[in-house]
């Protein structure tokens, strides 16, 4: 017979029935047993039965009693107003329970009505008086309790009852239980998802959750009210808030509140999952003990096995020779063997001591102590060591250490022993607070075996930092500085780095408001190319102010305008005889735009003076030029939609034909030097500027018309657009003829054509092109054509080729693919068609599941702008949850696949 038993925690609960508990005084009987009684039953009859034994089995619905009596005892109707619910028996010489008296105590059980089932009763098992029964925290042996099994049964005559055994001893004998499987065992997996290979966000217990009603299920139950304990036989289920135990059978001890659960028990709560043959545990404080346990952690899916486990607290446990790996069952190839592990919930940290680290049960390494992390909270502590070779630095180990300084800012120091060059130290400092937020990296080798000639102490230091003074002021500090021109190409990361020709430095001071902003801003630069001669080198402005404003103007003479006004104040400076000096530069300007739902019109006029203060300029030329130019623009467009269907969806296209007309008067300007002016480069975007050039040294002349349509197509239930393309050119009405120093009049009629197109085929294809193709020259001037394929981190496709100034063009495949179950090819070819070299490859493979992964690479990379190549072997070994040994392959990946981890 299943019942519900509610035992309360620090606050009593109310009863809402009463209980009568009879305490029998001869072994002969069940000893302490728990009558249940059960408000809803249908039927009020009571069927009694006498045994051989001169005791009387009585049930009603699902109310019994065992009484030893010559005779039925007097038996209430479960109807009766005084005592619903009650069993009432004449008074027994031993018996010294009464209802009142078991009502009157409020740390005794409360009984919680289950619905009416078929009758179950426990096996046999150990007498409550033997001492195997004690609760003296000592280890149970197996008796007969501890592999019974519950099952539910009629129950037999009473003739086959045998004398002289106890009430509970002739229930088992009645129902004919044998041995129960280890079923609570299986249960330690229930809902943990191992295939996730990801941590999972557990909710913790609620901080009072030990003064939380327990309710206990079983299939029977004894009570002791002298001693205050309760015993529960079959199929024991606890629970109180988010932790329950199941056990074949338990024993609870009201006076402290420790629980003994007994055969095939089985421990769960949010953070934690425990199974042994026996678990001690204590419901108010959360401490408990088993032997021999199998154990889980599901919020950071590990597992593993502890000859004893002692659960210190909510946060705390501690484990004596374990085995601890993220393998899911049945799987462990990897595995940390220790003779003691300590985990710490709170702050996030498991420490193994004496432990052995095994990859297919080969010892990789032995440690002392071995303190990692099982969430992602920063922590001080050893990092993983990289391990690689190349034939620039030879064997190259580095060892990061961390230091979590404060919650707001840390330090990493990382070591970097290279056999080929000596020891160098990297470090990075990293900061936040309400105002600021930045980082400092630093380089420093005191002795390069391999360094150029006179400068074998080298450096490198960079910092970049953001600061929010309030909500309007806030500013930003850059420094970038290296010890010589080649330290970033012998130390330097990527290609990127090596191609790097400037180091910029700078200050910057922004102050914005609702409709104006200021900036005053230093700038330097270090040259670190040494094939560029002074005069090719970026001028240092030491300072530069700036201020823009932007409002609409409501005149009611006028349609409402938007006005804005740009001015600029900059001091240019650069080493050596070349021309320096100061620049003022005003640009107001105004337009009126006129727009619906299916066309717009934008007439603006704009007005730009600058003027110089120079320094050794040439002779003849004006010291204090200066520049007047008004410029006049009309944009127009129309929209078209209609609807259609894209690969089977509902679609939403727009056609969109548009003019730019654009007028700016020519000026002759060959005696105002470049300080910091180029020219835009040639896409779809910058068919529609009012000036070709990026600076205020030059304002080009034009007068032009700019045609172009564009088209997108657009889902029509989420708008998101699945394709934008392009195409336009410029008509020009007349030469060109302001341009930078060296370059010759433009006389061309018509622009290069643009083509701009990017399109999502589906969820996992792209494809993005562009195309510059010059009708005069008949040759196409700029292209790229890329096409991508990302399901996941294992199915990635690119292919790609770009043209950059007719002359320059390069190919970029790349891929990663799995070529088994376990196994997937790692794959990137860069290759400079124009200077027939390979600028990046790599080849490599991945073999692994979910708990662990090795990855190996081979890669040759560009290192200079001359023809050295560094040729390195990568090999790195995840053990998730733990760490990753070796080369930091991962960003690599990032770095050279495109779309690897786009969400990064």
């Amino acid at each position: 017979m299943s019942r519900n038993v509610l035992i309360p925690g620090k606050r009593p609960l109310l009863p809402l029935r009463v209980l009568s508990w009879l305490v029998q005084g001869t072994a002969a009987t069940a000893g302490a047993l728990l009558v249940i009684s059960n408000p809803g039953m249908a039927e009020n009859s009571w069927d009694c039965r006498a045994a051989a034994d001169g005791s009387w089995l009585c049930e009603q619905g699902e109310i019994l009693r065992i009484a030893p009596a010559a005779a039925p005892p007097k038996l209430h109707d479960a109807t009766d107003s005084e005592a619903p619910g009650l069993i009432e028996s004449a008074p027994d010489p031993v018996t010294a329970s009464t209802p009142a008296a078991i009502a009157a105590e409020p740390t005794l059980p409360r009984v919680s009505p289950a619905a009416p089932r078929q009758q179950q009763v426990p096996a046999p098992g150990p007498d409550p008086a033997h001492p195997s029964r004690a609760h003296d925290g000592d280890r149970l042996d197996n008796g007969p309790m501890a592999s019974s099994k519950a099952a539910t049964a009629s129950p037999r005559p009473p003739a086959e009852l045998h004398p002289g055994t106890s009430a509970k001893a002739a229930l088992s004998t009645v129902a004919g239980i044998g041995e129960a499987p280890r079923v609570n065992f299986g249960r330690l997996d229930e809902g943990v998802h191992w295939e996730n290979c990801a941590p999972v966000a557990i909710t913790p217990a609620a901080s009072d959750e030990d003064r939380l009603p327990i309710e206990i299920e079983a299939d029977s139950a004894e009570a002791d009210e002298l001693n205050q304990r309760a015993d529960f036989f079959g199929s024991v289920a606890i629970s109180q808030g988010s932790q329950q135990i199941h056990a074949r059978e338990a024993h609870y001890d009201y006076t402290d509140g420790t629980l003994r659960a007994l055969g095939d028990a089985l421990l769960l709560r949010p953070d934690l999952r425990l199974a042994a043959d026996e678990i001690q545990y204590n419901l108010r404080s959360g401490r408990g003990e088993a032997h021999d346990a199998e154990y889980r952690l599901p919020g950071i899916l590990a597992r593993g096995t502890a000859e004893r486990a002692q659960l210190i607290d909510a946060a705390n446990s501690h484990y004596t020779r374990i085995d601890y790996t993220t393998c899911p069952p049945g799987d462990s190839a990897w595995k940390i063997d220790a003779e003691v592990l300590e985990i710490d919930t709170a702050e996030g940290l498991a420490t193994a001591t004496d432990a052995h680290l095994l990859f297919a049960d080969i010892p990789v390494m032995y440690l002392p102590k071995l303190t990692f992390p099982i969430d992602d909270r920063r922590r001080s502590g050893v990092l993983v060591p990289s391990f690689g070779y190349g034939d620039r630095h030879g064997a190259d180990l580095s060892v990061p250490y961390y230091f979590n300084l404060a919650p707001n800012y840390d330090l990493t120091l990382t070591p970097r022993l290279m056999s080929k060059r000596g020891l160098l130290l990297d470090g990075e400092f990293r900061f936040l607070t309400s105002a600021h937020r930045g980082e400092i990296q630093g380089s420093f080798i005191p002795n390069d075996r391999l360094a150029p000639a006179g400068s074998d102490m080298r450096g490198g230091l960079s910092l970049n930092t953001h600061s929010q003074f309030s909500d309007h002021l806030g500013g930003s500090l850059k420094i970038n500085r290296v010890s010589d021109d080649d330290f970033l190409e012998d130390f330097g990361p990527d290609i990127e780095t090596y191609a790097t020709s400037h180091l910029e430095s700078n200050a910057a001071l922004r102050y914005s408001a609702r409709n104006w902003w200021a900036l005053a801003q230093v700038q330097k630069f270090q040259t670190i190319d040494p094939l560029l001669t002074a005069a090719n080198r970026p001028y240092e402005i030491l300072p530069r102010l700036q201020f823009h404003a932007a409002d609409r103007l409501d005149l009611a003479t006028l349609h409402p305008s938007n006005y804005s006004f740009g001015a600029e104040l900059a001091n240019f400076s650069k080493d050596g005889s070349v021309v320096e000096g100061r620049r003022v530069d005003l640009n107001p300007r105004v337009a009126m735009p006129l727009r619906e739902s299916w066309y717009h019109l934008i007439p603006a006029v704009g007005l730009r003076y600058t003027r110089y203060e120079l320094e050794n300029q040439a002779a003849g030329q004006d010291a204090s030029p200066d520049r007047l130019l008004p410029t006049f623009s009309l944009d127009s467009g129309l929209y078209f939609d209609r609807d259609m269907q894209w690969f089977g969806h509902g679609a939403t296209q727009s056609l969109e034909p548009r003019i730019f007309y654009l007028f700016v008067p020519e000026e002759n300007q060959d005696d105002i030097p470049v300080f910091d002016t180029g020219r835009y480069a040639t896409n779809f975007g910058n068919l529609f500027r009012e000036n070709r050039f990026t600076g205020a040294d030059r304002v080009g002349d034009a007068n032009q018309l700019t045609l172009a349509v564009s088209s997108t197509i657009s889902d029509l239930d989420s708008g998101e657009q699945m394709l934008r393309a392009g195409l336009g050119q410029i008509l020009y009405l007349k030469d060109r003829r302001v341009q930078l120093p060296g370059v010759a009049t433009e006389t061309d009629r018509t622009s290069p054509l643009v083509a701009d197109l990017s399109a999502r085929l589906n969820r996992h294809w792209q494809t993005r092109g562009e195309l510059v193709w010059n009708p005069h020259s008949n040759q196409v001037e700029q292209a790229l054509a890329r096409a991508s394929y990302r399901a996941d981190d294992d199915h990635i496709f690119s292919a790609s080729y770009r043209l950059r100034d007719v002359v320059s063009s390069e190919t970029d495949l790349a891929a990663i693919w799995p070529i088994g179950s376990r196994t997937r090819a790692i794959a990137r070819w860069n290759y400079s068609l124009s200077e027939q070299r390979n600028l990046d490859a790599l080849a490599g493979i991945e073999y692994g599941q979910c708990c662990w992964k090795i990855r190996t690479l081979l890669r040759q990379q560009v290192t200079g702008t001359g023809s050295d190549q560094n040729l390195s072997f990568l090999l790195q070994l995840e053990l998730r949850g733990l760490a990753k040994l070796g080369d930091n392959i991962d960003s690599v990946l990032r770095e050279g696949i495109y779309g690897y981890r786009n969400y990064d």
